[in-house]
Formats: structure tokens, C-alpha cells, sequence
């Protein structure tokens, strides 16, 4: 599916003749230059207070008061390099190594089920959104605060959008509308329920800005003729989006120090 998502941007991005690299772009205005990623205690600033989950940099002078809490890189994909602390001991343990970049800690949300929410914003018309999916990430085991990612084994994704109806799709649209115009983004969230999501109760944990994979294509029930079709459109969407940012803000050498990042994270899980 990676191999088909490239192959249909860059063929649409030669037919549109727009330039293929301009992906790299595009959410330029959320790139910290000096630190060479999208910092996601830069993000959490943006998110509103309702929905925000204490979280602050690693440091052992100032312990959690409850747990358990989630030790994050500051950047990183895919869940790499995180790890539940469940106790004070634990957390006085933990050797960050002063890790670049380094750690933060994250609050850990009270409601039971989580959901990615996958959206491209319209190139025409950047108030709305041209694509979302809502995925439900369900996972197996009985644990009760997981670490859910597509390397998880005991995890499964549900493509959920079709059991909200149009109204309640509106609603969720309304509500991503108080986070900034990220063109692209994948937000990861808790809610206990599906009227909660609708009605804006939850605490969003994540919010990816670079490569946000469309995480409904996991879902196994979705045919090849779906997944397919859900690419070739959404590659045209994500093309022309990436025409919308401004060229004064565009970052050089963007791609090479996301991809650094990216392999310093994992190698700090190993």
C-alpha cells in the first residue's frame, strides 16, 4: 500500500505538474526549523484545553503525581521509542540517556476506546476537508492502557466512517476545525464512546503532521478495489493541497532531517 500511495502522488503530481517534493512542504507553518521536527510539545499548543493531556519534558526532579504516564520522544512515528511508566520507581529509573530528541510526559487518557482520524484539507476551499476516515484501533490484549501501533500485534483497525451518519460527520468536522489548518493529519484520540466522539468529549494523544498514514487501509474487511480507489482519489487531493502552501515558508533539506529524526527515534527503542 506505501509503494501505491508513492506511485499515485507522484503520478498525479506529473500530470497536475506540481512538483512531487512540494509534499515535503506541507504543513510548513508547523515545522520547527531549529530542532529539524514537528515538535509535539509545539503541536500540544495548538490543541485546545479541553482536549489536552498534561504533558511536559522528561525531567526526574518533577515526577507525575499519578500514573500511569507515557514517556514519548518529542518526535516520532508509528509509536516508536514509547513506553508506559506505571510508578514513581519506575519513572526515577527511567534513563533517558539524553536522548535527542528528547522526552516528554504524557498524561494518560481516561476513556476506553481509541480512534484515528485521517483528514485532507480542500485545496479550493481550505475551512473544509475533502477526506475523512474514522478508524477505530482496537486491540486484544487485557491490558488497560496499551501502546497501540501498526507493529503491534494484538492491534486490528476498524474503518468505522460509514456507521456515523452525515450530521454526526459534520459535528466531528466542526470540531477539527478549532485545531490550526494542518493540510494534512492524522489525530489520534479517547473517547468512550461514539456519542462522545460526536459530541466532543474526548482527550486527543496524538497529532501526526508528516506521512500520517490513511491507518483505514489496515482495515482488513476493505477490499483491494476499495483501497485502491481510496488511494488514486485521495493522491489527487494530497497533490494539489500541497500546492496551497505558501513558497516563503518552505524549509530546505526538510525531507533529510524528518528522516534522521525518524531513525533516531527508532534506534533509541533498540
Amino acid at each position: 500500500m506505501t509503494f501505491k500511495l508513492i506511485f499515485y502522488y507522484i503520478a498525479w503530481s506529473i500530470r497536475l505538474r506540481i512538483p512531487p517534493w512540494y509534499y515535503f512542504q506541507i504543513n510548513a507553518e508547523w515545522y520547527n526549523k531549529e530542532k529539524g521536527f514537528y515538535s509535539k510539545i509545539d503541536i500540544d499548543k495548538y490543541i485546545p484545553t479541553r482536549w489536552r493531556l498534561q504533558q511536559a519534558f522528561f525531567d526526574k526532579n518533577k515526577p507525575p503525581k499519578i500514573y500511569p504516564v507515557f514517556l514519548k520522544p518529542e518526535w516520532g512515528q508509528n509509536s516508536n521509542g514509547i513506553i508506559r511508566i506505571d510508578s514513581k520507581e519506575a519513572f526515577l529509573a527511567f534513563d533517558d540517556g539524553q536522548n535527542n530528541p528528547p522526552y516528554i510526559v504524557q498524561q494518560a487518557a481516561s476513556e476506553l476506546k481509541e480512534y484515528e482520524i485521517f483528514y485532507i484539507r480542500d485545496a479550493d476551499n481550505v475551512q473544509c476537508l475533502i477526506e475523512l476516515t474514522i478508524t477505530r484501533s482496537i486491540n486484544h490484549s487485557d491490558e488497560r492502557y496499551p501502546i497501540n501501533s501498526i507493529n503491534n500485534t494484538d492491534v486490528t483497525y476498524e474503518d468505522c466512517t460509514k456507521i456515523f451518519t452525515a450530521d454526526e460527520l459534520k459535528k466531528i468536522r466542526i470540531h477539527l476545525q478549532e485545531l490550526p489548518n494542518f493540510r494534512i493529519a492524522r489525530v489520534g484520540l479517547h473517547a468512550n464512546s461514539k456519542s462522545d466522539l460526536v459530541n466532543g468529549d474526548f482527550h486527543i494523544i496524538e497529532v501526526n503532521l508528516f506521512a500520517p498514514f490513511p491507518i483505514n487501509l489496515l482495515d482488513k474487511r476493505l477490499t483491494k478495489q476499495q483501497k485502491h480507489q481510496f488511494i488514486k482519489t485521495n493522491m489527487y487531493h494530497l497533490v494539489r493541497v500541497s500546492n496551497t502552501t505558501p513558497k516563503s515558508i518552505f524549509n530546505r533539506f526538510v525531507f533529510v532531517k524528518k528522516i534522521v529524526k525518524h531513525y533516531q527515534t527508532k534506534w533509541q527503542q533498540n
